[in-house]
């Protein structure tokens, strides 16, 4: 007790500094002096916020996977609802679970695992197979445009000729006249970015960044999907046509997801197409 005693007025001018010091800062931040206390609010607002937003960077970095794939699975079910092409009988003859109300395409996302878009026979490599219901034939788009059509399958991968490969082919249509072409990648002319639409008649009246999309016609891909832009036109007076450049409107230098196409009336249309 006498050493405690002591300590106290060896110190006694340090405490009394510290307890006044701690009185005026109770009063300089209490709830009565308004000014000196939003200022004290704010600080800390500040400093907790900026720890609870660094915290939020971290878990967000390492949940990026998860996020990614979510994000991928709704675009999935967006392109679905907004490509599908329902098979109608009169709007007031059908209504929604009817065996007349039918979808006809289906999306599954899929991660391209390996990609070549330098060569003139480049190729993809898709990380879906028969397992998840991929087969020959089927569509492979972006979440801008098309990207190609699957030609070989195993179990769990898929083998894609894209758009920028010189046996690709497929049936366009120009978006504002409705003329249409045939779509193609002509090796020394076109690079990753280009394509080139041939067979379009001579009278069609296209402009530069005028869009082409598919015609649906081919089984693969619903109609109206973006496949590129017009950046080039040339006239052949002989044959009465024009021949079209365009920008591919994927990258094929930056592409790593797309959407497996499936049309469940394929078949049918193919067997239609056959009788004629």
């Amino acid at each position: 007790m006498r050493n405690l005693i002591l300590l106290i007025q060896k110190y006694r001018n340090f405490l009394f500094f510290l307890i006044l010091e701690l009185i005026s800062l109770f009063l300089l931040f209490s709830w009565k002096n308004t000014y000196h206390h939003s200022s004290y609010l704010n600080s800390s607002n500040y400093i907790s916020s900026s720890f609870f937003q660094w915290k939020n960077n971290v878990t967000t970095y390492f949940n990026l996977r998860e996020i990614n794939n979510q994000l991928v699975h709704e675009n999935a079910e967006l392109k679905e609802k907004l490509l599908n092409k329902d098979i109608l009988l009169g709007k007031n003859f059908v209504k929604f679970g009817d065996s007349l109300y039918y979808r006809t395409f289906r999306f599954q996302q899929a991660t391209i695992i390996h990609s070549q878009f330098k060569f003139t026979e480049n190729h993809m490599l898709i990380n879906k197979g028969l397992k998840n219901g991929v087969g020959i034939e089927m569509g492979f788009m972006g979440t801008k445009g098309i990207i190609g059509r699957v030609i070989n399958v195993s179990e769990h991968y898929a083998n894609v000729l894209p758009v920028i490969n010189s046996d690709f082919k497929l049936s366009v249509i120009h978006k504002k006249s409705n003329s249409w072409g045939d779509l193609s990648w002509i090796r020394g002319v076109n690079d990753y970015r280009t394509a080139t639409i041939d067979n379009i008649p001579i009278y069609a009246k296209i402009k530069l960044n005028d869009l082409f999309t598919t015609t649906g016609s081919d089984g693969i891909f619903p109609s109206d999907v973006p496949i590129g832009k017009v950046i080039k036109m040339e006239r052949d007076q002989e044959a009465q046509k024009k021949i079209i450049t365009i920008e591919l409107m994927e990258d094929f230098s930056n592409i790593h997801i797309g959407f497996v196409v499936k049309n469940l009336l394929k078949e049918e249309m193919i067997e239609i197409q056959s009788n004629e």
